[in-house]
């Protein structure tokens, strides 16, 4: 699915169009919105990726997702 990083994060830098791999039929829905980094639409818009402090989680695999799950760990391991 898509997945639309809102604003500016280093998480979500160097990756263009984002396509992740989703599994789970349920979401996350934070308490803040502030804490959302990426959000996805299918049938509803849903907070996708998110952190609160120095914890992040997504609702999509990484690891299964090609380039872009690659360039997000890779980010991520650069924190």
């Amino acid at each position: 699915n898509d997945v639309a990083a809102t604003g500016s994060n280093i998480l979500f830098q160097n990756i263009i169009a984002p396509r992740f791999y989703f599994l789970h039929s349920y979401c996350f829905a934070p308490r803040r919105e502030a804490d959302v980094l990426a959000s996805t639409t299918y049938g509803i818009t849903f907070a996708s990726a998110v952190r609160a402090g120095n914890i992040y989680g997504t609702q999509f695999h990484p690891e299964k997702s090609h380039g872009w799950g690659v360039q997000l760990l890779r980010n991520f391991a650069a924190l």
